[in-house]
């Protein structure tokens, strides 16, 4: 690459510098208040007491990264605006998983959205298979998020990607581990205002050197940018209005409505309604931030293309992903204003990997380890293990980032590729598991891997087979380069630099071959990767009928229904109650709200806003006894001893192990871990729910989950 001799001054490192302060401050302030991350409930889950604003807000950043940032500006200026259709099948996703996924999985509440996959079909194994494909995905995902900055930060500073890549994961790592959920949900509110600022400045001061947004329209509409709709229903053109409003809706659909990052975030809401709404505020911020980073795209080529300039034919970057830090250096180069931007992309990496470490360290304890080890761990214990976990993903995805070093081309097809391949057929086993009574365990599972197989082998083959681009014309002049002499701000033109020849011709990013003229295995790997999601998800979901027919399926009966989806009820609401029966196989559907309440009542939930947190575990407050009718409740802490109290009958029962969880109403859960020898007689009281009748052990827990 031909090295644009402009660097960072004082103010940009003091811009960048900061952002990374106040979002390990963020952390920092939430471990030390109060109850200082040291309960499952407030670490994962927020105690669930969360505000719509900031959890939707935290959502949208979470799956809006720096490679949307630099992937959609590169799109647009390599290839035009027919990407921009993808906002279509985004908002069909988003609503898609409002409407459907949001009402099945809110009322259930889960820490781990897998645990759904058990109860659904039985089965631990399709847990496990859920939570394995989870954690492929987010790692793949964590690993380009943290990438695509480093290469945007190496090409306007001297510092290499691999230091980069290790501040980001360290910094993401840090906070997210100290801080837990609350720390990531702000942390996300504070870092999306600096992905606004960012991608704002670049539009208008690009705009701006243009003349108008008309100027921009017109100069990419005589350079062949401007088209929207290609309805070829060919699969192996790169991109249709078919691949692309199908595939992105599917993928969204499963990202807003099963991916844990966001099922985590909104279970953290106390009502279904604010759920819902959480989740619909996203169309909003996905359609700003996806126009807004697209209008740039179209800005930086109007800018080059009215110089008759083309710096990624002429090698000035190394790739389509460094122009936008190119443009930033060369035209926002105001004090700070470089810093700014690099701090925008360093948000969207940031909390990108900050939801996804949570999201994993959530899975990671409640569906691999919490089996093992809940037993025989206090609540503090469990929250240091969760946080270790945090670290070791937290190293893994800097891996990853190294590895993608290796990859060539887009960072937004790289990304859609990889992820789609794996993300698809996790989709696929809840579309079995919601819309499918009949599927069985033995045909979700064999479906995910089929799935899963085919997509890995389709991008795999594909990446092999190269990334191949559709001509474009582009400008042939030669680049003004770009100086910076003592920090101030220059240009110069130069044909050449560092006995390197600046070429004059038209950039194509690869040799292209039409896709129609490939045949056989050529052109099963030249299938638009558009397509990798929808086919996962339909192969996973066929291929897991046909095991469970097979196998022998379920009968409408083997399957509660609040582990269905009504899909007649939930889109044709207002059609008669006696259609939407019929139409829903003759069997009654709960309304959301009816089981959110029975999972309630499956709880006890003791209120007592005198218990406060003494030592490092659990307050040990409610307890079955062997006959599953009464409960105790703590009326003091005296001299380390518990005293119970008792009013219309009494019960010995061996209180040693007395492990339980406490929820109070007028201030943040805490807990406290207490053995006692003493045999007490015990109470039911009217702030108590009552487990049903069952046979707990003599170490019986029972889980805080409000």
């Amino acid at each position: 690459m031909l090295s644009v001799q402009n660097a960072f001054v004082v103010w940009d490192y003091v811009v960048f510098a900061a952002m990374l302060v106040i979002s390990m401050g963020i952390g920092i302030w939430f471990a030390l208040r109060g109850g200082r991350q040291k309960t499952q409930g407030e670490y994962l889950m927020a105690n669930r007491n969360m505000s719509i604003l900031p959890v939707a807000i935290s959502i949208l950043v979470s799956f809006m990264s720096a490679i949307l940032i630099l992937g959609n500006p590169a799109e647009m200026y390599t290839q035009g605006t027919e990407f921009y259709i993808t906002l279509i099948g985004m908002v069909i996703g988003i609503t898609g998983a409002s409407l459907l996924f949001v009402p099945l999985l809110f009322p259930l509440k889960l820490t781990s959205v897998f645990e759904y996959l058990e109860v659904r079909f039985n089965s631990k194994s399709a847990r496990l298979v859920g939570t394995f494909l989870m954690v492929l995905t987010q790692i793949i995902y964590m690993g380009l998020a943290s990438f695509a900055p480093a290469t945007a930060f190496e090409a306007v500073t001297e510092i290499p990607v691999w230091a980069t890549i290790l501040v980001t994961g360290a910094v993401g790592t840090l906070y997210t581990t100290i801080g837990g959920m609350k720390a990531v949900i702000w942390t996300d509110v504070f870092q999306s205002f600096i992905m606004l600022a960012g991608i704002l400045s670049i539009v208008i001061q690009g705009t701006l050197k243009v003349g108008s947004l008309s100027n921009v329209w017109d100069i990419n509409n005589k350079w062949e940018r401007i088209k929207f709709f290609n309805f070829d229903t060919d699969p192996r053109v790169r991109h249709t209005f078919w691949n692309m409003v199908i595939g992105s809706a599917l993928a969204w659909f499963g990202t807003y409505g099963i991916s844990q990052a966001s099922v985590q975030r909104y279970s953290s809401l106390p009502t279904l309604n604010n759920a819902r709404i959480s989740i619909l505020l996203n169309m909003i911020g996905v359609f700003v931030l996806v126009t807004l980073t697209c209008i740039a795209g179209l800005v930086l080529f109007a800018y080059y293309a009215a110089q008759q300039c083309d710096p990624l034919g002429q090698k000035l970057v190394d790739n389509a992903n460094q122009l936008v830090p190119y443009f930033v250096m060369e035209t926002l180069g105001y004090p700070g204003i470089p810093g700014l931007f690099i701090a925008c992309l360093f948000s969207g990496a940031l909390s990108s990997v900050s939801s996804s470490l949570n999201a994993l360290g959530a899975i990671t304890w409640e569906d691999i380890l919490k089996p093992r080890f809940d037993k025989s761990l206090t609540e503090y214990q469990k929250t240091i293990v969760t946080k270790i976990t945090v670290c070791i993903y937290g190293c893994l995805a800097i891996g990853v980032s190294f590895v993608a070093q290796l990859l060539e081309g887009h960072v937004l097809q790289a990304a859609a590729s990889l992820i789609g391949s794996a993300s698809g057929p996790l989709t696929g086993m809840f579309i079995l598991g919601a819309f499918f009574p009949w599927a069985n365990s033995y045909g979700v599972i064999t479906g995910a891997f089929a799935g899963l197989g085919l997509s890995f082998w389709l991008a795999i083959g594909s990446y092999v087979n190269g990334i191949h681009l559709p001509k474009k014309p582009f400008p042939k002049g030669t680049c003004p380069v770009f100086f910076n002499h003592n920090s101030n701000y220059t240009t110069s033109t130069m044909s050449y630099l560092a006995n390197t020849t600046l070429t004059t011709a038209s950039y194509v990013s690869t040799q292209f071959i039409p896709n129609t003229q490939r045949t056989g295995l050529d052109g099963f790997y030249a299938i638009s990767y558009q397509w990798f999601t929808p086919l996962g998800v339909i192969t996973a979901v066929v291929v897991g009928l046909l095991v469970s027919l097979i196998t022998g399926p379920n009968s409408l009966s083997d399957v509660p229904t609040k582990y269905q989806i009504p899909l007649v009820s939930r889109l044709c609401c207002c059609c008669p109650r006696s259609w939407q029966h019929w139409l829903n196989c003759k069997r009654d559907f709960k309304q959301p709200e009816e089981i959110r309440c029975e999972e309630k009542d499956k709880e006890i939930i003791v209120e007592d806003p005198k218990i406060k947190a003494i030592s490092d575990g659990v307050v040990n407050n409610a307890f079955i006894p062997d006959n599953g009718t009464v409960v105790p409740v703590v009326d003091k802490l005296l001299n380390g001893q518990i005293e119970l109290k008792a009013k219309d009958e009494e019960l010995n029962f061996d209180s040693n192990d007395l492990k339980s969880s406490v929820r109070s109403q007028e201030q943040e859960t805490q807990f406290v871990h207490y053995e006692t020898e003493r045999t007490a007689p015990v109470i039911p009281t009217p702030r108590m729910r009552a487990a049903p009748l069952r046979e707990p052990s003599d170490s019986d827990v029972i889980n805080e989950r409000l």
